[in-house]
C-alpha cells in the first residue's frame, strides 16, 4: 500500500471532525468537455464579420458635415 501525503492525511482528519472538506469545494465541468471546440460554419462565420463591420460607423454618411475653424 502506498503512503498518503500530508495534504490528503489533512482533509481526512478534517473530514472526520466533521468540518468542511477541501475536495467538496472543488468545482466540477458539469459534463462540460473543455478540450472539444466547434468550428464555425461558413454561414457563421459571415455573419459574424457582417456585424462585426456592421458595428463601425466611420463608413456611413448622414449627410452631415463640421467646420473647424481656427
Amino acid at each position: 500500500m502506498m503512503a498518503m501525503s500530508k495534504a490528503k492525511k489533512a482533509r481526512q482528519k478534517l473530514a472526520q471532525r466533521g468540518l468542511m472538506n477541501p475536495e467538496q469545494l472543488r468545482g466540477s465541468w458539469n459534463g462540460v468537455k473543455p478540450g472539444e471546440r466547434k468550428t464555425p460554419t461558413l454561414q457563421e462565420r459571415v455573419n459574424k464579420l457582417h456585424t462585426k463591420h456592421k458595428r463601425n460607423h466611420a463608413g456611413r454618411s448622414d449627410d452631415s458635415f463640421c467646420i473647424y475653424c481656427a
